[in-house]
């Protein structure tokens, strides 16, 4: 991150330290942070250059906080913490910000609840306006929500709680419970059954008098809702007794949407057209991976629901919180005890399914407390040679480094599908009549082969081989000699490679997080490079080009990024030392994204420091509700 940009422009750069930028890269944040800080610091028209300097380092403090997914920061800032470390950066160690906001010249920028100020004290803690704002709408408008009065369920034949599998008593509870209240919330991890849940629920609701249009399904992203909607297909597919609901269901499958779609997502102003005003004309919304969810768009959601609405939030309370600040569903689920169905049976390892019972083993041996070793169930692997990718093994990278492994990671899993070469060096042909023949069939080859594995990071960046970006430059390099004939070195994307989406394009109906790979592709005359990902109606392949900025490698993700998503098999490469990223749900989730082989690449340290630092998210919402 450069000095040269915006706030080295600002005409009140010097009440910063020179230094600042690097210390604001470290705490997640950028330059445009600094500068909204100058700015909230010119507004009291009385301060003094050292208030003004004490003003600014109080709101970069604020918004570190917020960087790291809190929705408040407490006004005596703990030791060790993004915002000490940035008040001290700034001069003002142990800053009693309390006091300081108490200064009648801020009047103008700090006040308390029910003011109109940029900032906001209340209850020993400092918010922005607006999450603040966020926190108490939610509230009001979940209290709404939950105390609106719902007609007495129907009776349920039985055989949707046996067909097509029997549910427990926890699973037919948490059905139950979603059709007899307007708020229901599902938590269980892999394997508990939560589409099992699912399935009888869309076919209980339709005997309630509900239609196919009266339903909505969503997940945070493309990907989870394509999740979905293939787990809920594949549930109902095998229900014995297809019946007149079943059949209807089948023919005029209520496809799950992201969020976004769901709340019609307008760019343009950056808001979405429904709301409270305009609510979304559903009588249920069924949302799934709400961990994912942050809370101002958990917030967006609410204020949507149409009166006598019921909604239904599935998750994992136990997974990473979402990237946006706050922790909605952990929230809810810890305050409202009497409307979360928790499911604990792991079905998964009842089945006989060996490697994936094991990956669940140590999945649940990261909830122990205060961990003097590594969970049972990892095989400590003595070197490379001895890797198998089954199970759950963990490989300390020699002298040598990561490169050893990742190389034959690329080797062995990357170049592992017959005729790799041949599919990924093809040269495809999109016309107006569809793909050429053969042509489809070739790319859901290539699409099936990277969507069973996948490499996880804690980092992005990283001065090693630790973080997604240098992972994927590296395989990048190694990819050229096999699908790169005929391009540059330094061309970014190449035949064979998988990318995924990092912004929304509404226009081509692509969202992040939707994965694809770069394929040569004929359009007309012409052979480009595309990006080829997958539609409702089929392969869709647009110029790489019209794609720019937009779309980067994913050989390596980091593990946020791979929430919603399920693999075969998995890499995890850990942070060198205690890094404070790596914490038990971030190790809890990477984990648990695979269905038969993990394998971790760090140190029993680094396994250890991550189940004994759990995720703390501080938040209001919890003691509000």
């Amino acid at each position: 991150m450069a000095e040269t940009g915006i706030l080295d422009r600002h005409p009140a750069r010097a009440l910063l330290p020179p230094a600042l930028l690097r210390i604001l890269r470290a705490q997640g944040l950028e330059e445009a942070h600094a500068v909204h800080a100058l700015e909230l610091a010119l507004v009291p028209p009385d301060l003094d250059a050292e208030g003004r300097r004490a003003l600014a380092a109080v709101a970069l403090a604020l918004l570190a906080a917020q960087a790291q997914g809190h929705t408040r920061l407490p006004l005596r800032p703990a030791e060790g913490s993004a915002a000490a470390d940035l008040l001290r950066a700034c001069g003002f160690p142990g800053l009693d910000v309390a006091a300081f906001l108490a200064d009648p010249r801020l009047a103008r920028v700090a006040g308390g609840p029910g003011e109109a100020r940029p900032l906001v004290a209340e209850d020993g803690h400092l918010y922005t306006h607006r999450l603040r704002a966020a926190e108490v709408r939610f509230r009001d408008r979940l209290r709404a929500v939950d105390a609106t009065p719902l007609p007495p369920p129907l009776p349920v034949p039985d055989a949707l709680f046996t067909d097509p599998v029997p549910l427990d008593g926890a699973q037919r509870r948490a059905v139950e419970g979603a059709l007899g209240r307007p708020l229901a919330l599902v938590t269980g991890g892999p394997g508990t059954g939560k589409t099992t849940i699912l399935v009888a629920l869309l076919r209980a609701l339709v005997r309630q008098g509900l239609g196919l249009p009266d339903i909505a399904f969503a997940a945070p992203t493309g990907k989870a809702a394509q999740r979905m909607g293939e787990a809920l297909l594949d549930g109902l597919s095998r229900v014995r007794a297809q019946e007149a609901p079943e059949r209807e269901i089948l023919a005029r499958f209520p496809e799950p949407r992201t969020l976004h779609r769901l709340l019609e997502w307008h760019p343009g102003p950056g808001t979405f057209r429904r709301n409270a005003e305009a609510p979304l004309p559903f009588r249920a919304v069924i949302v799934d991976e709400a961990s994912m969810i942050g809370q101002e768009l958990m917030d967006r959601l609410f204020q949507a629901l149409a009166p006598g609405t019921r909604i239904v939030l599935l998750g994992d309370a136990r997974q990473l919180p979402s990237v946006e600040s706050g922790a909605a569903f952990g929230d809810l689920v810890a305050a409202l005890p009497d409307r979360t169905s928790w499911l604990h049976e792991n079905y998964r390892m009842r089945r006989g399914d060996a490697q994936g019972g094991l990956i669940l083993e140590v999945a649940a041996g990261l909830q122990g407390e205060a961990l003097a070793q590594e969970p049972a169930g990892i095989r400590v692997l003595p070197d490379l040679a001895a890797w198998t990718g089954q199970g759950v093994e963990r490989l300390h990278p020699g002298p040598e480094g990561l490169r050893p492994f990742l190389r034959r990671w690329f080797d062995e899993v990357v170049l592992a599908l017959d005729g790799f070469r041949e599919l990924a060096n093809r040269a495809y042909a999109l016309g107006p009549e569809g793909w050429r023949e053969g042509d489809a069939d070739a790319i859901a080859r290539l699409f099936e082969h990277h969507r069973a594995f996948r490499i996880l990071c804690a980092l992005r960046e990283a001065a090693d081989l630790r973080g997604m970006e240098p992972v994927n430059a590296l395989l990048h390099g190694w990819m050229h000699p096999v699908t790169g004939g005929g391009l540059r070195a330094e061309t970014p994307f190449l035949p064979g490679e998988p990318v995924l989406m990092t912004a929304n394009d509404y226009r081509r109906g692509l969202f992040n997080g939707d994965q694809g790979l770069v394929l040569r592709v004929r359009f007309g005359e012409e052979l480009r490079q595309a990006a080829v990902f997958e539609g409702p109606e089929g392969w869709r392949a647009w110029p790489v080009e019209a794609l720019r900025g937009r779309i980067e490698l994913s050989y390596a993700m980091t593990v946020h990024r791979a929430q919603g998503s399920e693999y075969q098999r998995i890499a995890i490469v850990l942070p060198a030392g205690d890094h404070p990223a790596l914490t038990r749900e971030l190790l809890y989730t990477a984990v648990t994204r695979a269905k038969a082989g993990v394998t971790l690449v760090g140190g029993e340290a680094q396994v250890v420091w991550a189940a004994n630092h759990p995720t703390r998210r501080d938040t209001g919402l919890q003691a509000r509700l």
